[in-house]
């Protein structure tokens, strides 16, 4: 080496030599001190440096620097043969004395320059791999493992800057003269293979064999090392195992990520005993390595996880799903390695728990297959959550069919896609529920969330893949559902108050619009309900709680309504029968029927939302039931009275002398009853059978209060079966008619027959027995009424009469005397039938008995019977 140190500068780092000189000169390749080193003229193509001074001069030498273009050739021959008699004469040993030219190949003496470099980078140790690669192939194995795994310098990591940098400082080193041993060792296959380029490839390689025996000495045991050394596989750089991964050899790549984290971890070890010189680049190099896993370790996740997505819908996916099982199985492995070594500390890369992250990849895979929030609309979530449950009933499905079964049974692999589709859907729950939504879509997003969830999507899928749901959480927090639940109370509570209290005043003015109209029917009633019908049918299908939570709602809401409305109807009757809207008969009636027919859908409703809550309901229901009742009431009462109005006169005509010949009275009652039914059967059920009862027992109770008027007493045998006749025959006849009219009073038809019977009865035990019968069964019958009847069959005798009173007697006291207390009006009849005839009956039987002494006195007479007894007759027959 002191002979190269002697050189030019233009010399150093393994020059030509004198001996081939003249044929580099020949060769004209000359190169500046300020031009590129031709052994680099890769790099510089690399770098796309397309400058002229790139190029080597043609007319310049390689060994002089500048030489004018114009220089005498032969000049340069006369040089060549002086340099050879020059070596000649220096020449020793059997060398001959004569002067001789010894021609030498242009391309030998090139292949030993090459040789002289190679030789000299090798003598100085160097490290530094080539960028280029060797001619002969793969390095020796004693360079590789100085060398280690190929740097991801300028690959993954892309140091872009530090690689031009290194570039730009050696040709910085070639231009100042400066090339120090390392940067020489790192540049020697570059200068190679720019050679080669120039003279040929395979001149140079038949050179080079040809040389390769007359090496020297010093080069032999590189030459056994290489021979006798085994070659051990070459770690892959992290370029390599970025095209592993992106190939997706999954379980390949992440062996030889492992195995580069491994040596980072060992090169950590060997920083903390070096000297502080050595371990700062020891250290820069782990740190550099470290990032080179962590940035192939993101790769290798991207891949894992992009095959967890597609393998849920795509049957062929099974392969490499496979593989991302074997990686789960190996880094989880690796983390309980590490764990139980010696080195492990806290805040580094391990655990990476990549099987907590699988399950992590699935619930994003399960929250990128859902209908997302933004394709809800407002008033339309019904089909939203439709297509909700469809796609996960579809995709748990696919996961069972495609992906379970290659995963290992400790995976649990069913219940982590159930539980991330359960919680995917969670989350889009919860987004909606951050907004206000409309009633309709509170009732559709709890009816969702109580039936069809756990009954269409999990129910569903249960039967396929049974699974634990006690790990599942509630789709929404208690609170956000209570929120919904009185979102729903509170709309059934406006709906009551304010739009029912809207309806009711329009309807009121519509009242007296139509009045002129016949009406039987109107729609409030209807109305109302299906309004609350609505809220009523929703709650009780999404549970018993809400149900009855809004039925007792809505039941406190429609009581005040049924009040209001009473009051209205009261006031519309106090209007008609002032007069203050006309003299309309039929309109009026059929208002009030239709009024009264709007109670039972009412009463049928309020019934309904009371049997929620029975306890709860009882104040509520009773208040909606008085309004109800008293709205019936009243049409009952107008009707009614309004008929009696008309049959009334016909009552004054009944049980009078020319009653027992006159039928005309009693038919034109049941005529104008017939006439009136025919507009009072349009009333509906159950205030119709209310309607006919009160005309049933106003009816009887009006032919009662005739009889008991006393107009007519019998005083033979024959005018008593007259009479009991006519009241046996029309009482048949009201029986007859109020049966045809429906009525539910039928036990007001056997007054009149037992009135009847008394009056035809001769014996008195016989006539105690019908007493005795007519008092049970109408509890309500006094002394009083019997002494009539007992006058109308013209009964004078007190002992008689007594022992009959006697019967009604016995059978108050046995009673106690409370039975008239306890019954009711229903069962009332006799209670209200005064008895105006029992005066008269008095004065009658004095002035009889006054007749039948006065009658005896003057029977003592001598006078002729045949004569006298037509005028006894006669009497009786007018009475």
């Amino acid at each position: 080496m002191p002979v190269l140190k002697n050189l030019p500068v233009r010399l150093k780092g393994g020059g030509p030599t004198l001996e081939n000189a003249l044929i580099l000169r020949r060769m004209s390749l000359n190169i500046t001190p300020h031009h590129h080193n031709p052994f680099d003229n890769d790099d510089d193509s690399i770098h796309g440096n397309g400058d002229h001074s790139n190029h080597w001069s043609p007319g310049s030498s390689l060994l002089d620097g500048h030489v004018p273009r114009d220089r005498n050739p032969f000049e340069d021959e006369e040089d060549e043969n002086e340099a050879n008699e020059g070596k000649k004469g220096k020449g020793g040993g059997g060398g001959s004395g004569k002067s001789t030219f010894k021609f030498t190949s242009p391309l030998k003496t090139l292949g030993k320059l090459g040789k002289n470099l190679r030789v000299s980078g090798r003598s100085k140790g160097s490290a530094t791999p080539s960028p280029q690669g060797s001619l002969q192939g793969t390095p020796s194995p004693a360079e590789k493992k100085k060398r280690g795994r190929r740097s991801s310098e300028g690959s993954l990591l892309r140091f872009a800057g530090k690689y031009r940098d290194s570039f730009s400082s050696r040709k910085e080193s070639f231009t100042n003269g400066e090339l120090n041993c390392s940067e020489s060792e790192c540049d020697s296959t570059s200068r190679r293979m720019s050679f080669m380029k120039m003279v040929g490839l395979g001149k140079l390689k038949k050179e080079s064999m040809a040389d390769h025996s007359s090496q020297g000495p010093e080069e032999q045991p590189v030459q056994e090392e290489v021979v006798e050394e085994v070659k051990p596989r070459e770690p892959l750089s992290v370029l390599e195992i970025l095209q592993l991964v992106k190939k997706r050899d999954l379980f390949l790549a992440d062996s030889h990520i492992l195995e580069l984290e491994q040596e980072c971890n060992e090169a950590d070890r060997d920083a903390v005993v070096l000297p502080e010189d050595s371990s700062l680049s020891v250290k820069d190099g782990s740190r550099r390595k470290a990032k080179d896993v962590e940035l192939l370790y993101e790769e290798l996740q991207k891949e894992l996880w992009a095959v967890v997505r597609e393998s849920l819908r795509s049957p062929t996916a099974g392969p490499n799903l496979g593989l991302v099982v074997q990686v789960l199985q190996q880094e989880e492995q690796a983390d309980k390695d590490w764990a139980s070594s010696e080195v492990a500390a806290p805040g580094g890369s391990r655990p990476r728990q990549l099987k907590q992250r699988w399950k992590e990849a699935v619930e994003e895979a399960a929250d990128g297959s859902l209908p997302q929030k933004a394709e809800f609309t407002t008033g339309e979530l019904a089909g939203y959550l439709d297509r909700l449950k469809a796609r996960v009933v579809e995709d748990l499905g696919a996961a069972k069919r495609n992906v379970v079964s290659i995963y290992p049974e400790e995976y649990q692999s069913f219940q982590v896609y159930v539980q991330s589709y359960h919680q995917a859907v969670a989350r889009r729950l919860q987004a909606i529920t951050n907004n206000q939504l409309e009633i309709t879509d509170i009732y559709s997003l709890l009816d969702w969330l109580h039936n069809i969830y756990n009954r269409d999507v999990l129910g569903t899928v249960c039967i396929t893949s049974p699974f634990s749901r006690a790990h599942l959480s509630p789709l929404l927090p208690s609170e956000t559902v209570d929120r919904l639940e009185l979102d729903c109370l509170n709309s059934v509570r406006a709906k009551v108050t304010t739009e029912l209290s809207q309806l009711l005043d329009e309807e009121e003015k519509r009242w007296m619009e139509t009045l002129h109209i016949e009406e039987y029917q109107i729609t409030l009633a209807k109305t109302v309900i299906q309004r609350l019908q609505v809220d009523l049918e929703r709650s009780a299908s999404i549970n018993r709680s809400l149900g009855s939570r809004v039925a007792q709602c809505s039941l406190n809401g429609l009581a005040d309504f049924l009040y209001s409305f009473q009051r209205k109807v009261e006031m519309f009757h106090e209007g008609m029968q002032s007069g203050m809207f006309g003299d309309n008969e039929d309109g009026y009636v059929s208002k009030t029927i239709a009024l009264v027919n709007c109670c039972p859908p009412f009463r049928g409703f309020v019934q309904r939302c009371a049997q929620c809550d029975p306890s709860v309901s009882e104040d509520s229901l009773h208040r909606a039931n008085k309004a109800l009742d008293h709205i019936i009431h009243q049409g009952v009462r107008v009707l009614s009275e309004r008929l009696y109005l008309r049959i009334r006169p016909f009552f004054e005509r009944l049980v009078k002398r020319k009653w027992l010949s006159n039928v005309e009275p009693y038919e034109q009652i049941e005529a104008l009853i017939k006439e009136h039914f025919k507009k009072y059967h349009r009333m509906d059920s159950p205030p119709y059978q209310l309607l006919v009862a009160e005309v049933h027992r106003r009816v009887v109770m009006e032919y009662l209060r005739s009889v008991m008027r006393g107009r007519i007493i019998c005083t033979s045998v024959k005018m008593r079966k007259r009479m009991a006749g006519r009241l046996r025959d029309e009482g048949k006849q009201i029986k007859v008619l109020f049966k045809d009219l429906e009525s539910p009073s039928s036990w007001l038809d056997s007054a009149l027959s037992h009135i009847s019977e008394i009056i035809q009865l001769e014996d008195v035990p016989s006539i105690q027995m019908e007493v005795g019968v007519l008092v049970r069964e109408f509890p309500d019958v006094r002394k009083k009424h019997v002494s009539a009847i007992l006058n109308i069959r013209g009964m004078t005798r007190q002992a008689e009469r007594q022992e009959i009173l006697n019967i009604v007697k016995d059978i108050e006291s046995s009673d106690g005397g409370g039975g008239l207390a306890r019954l009711s009006r229903d069962c009332a009849l006799f209670s209200e039938v005064p008895v105006t005839s029992e005066v008269h009956c008095l004065n009658v039987g004095l002035s009889r008995i006054a007749l039948t002494a006065s009658s005896c006195f003057t029977s003592l007479r001598p006078r002729r019977r045949k004569t006298r007894a037509p005028l006894q007759e006669n009497p009786d027959d007018v009475l």
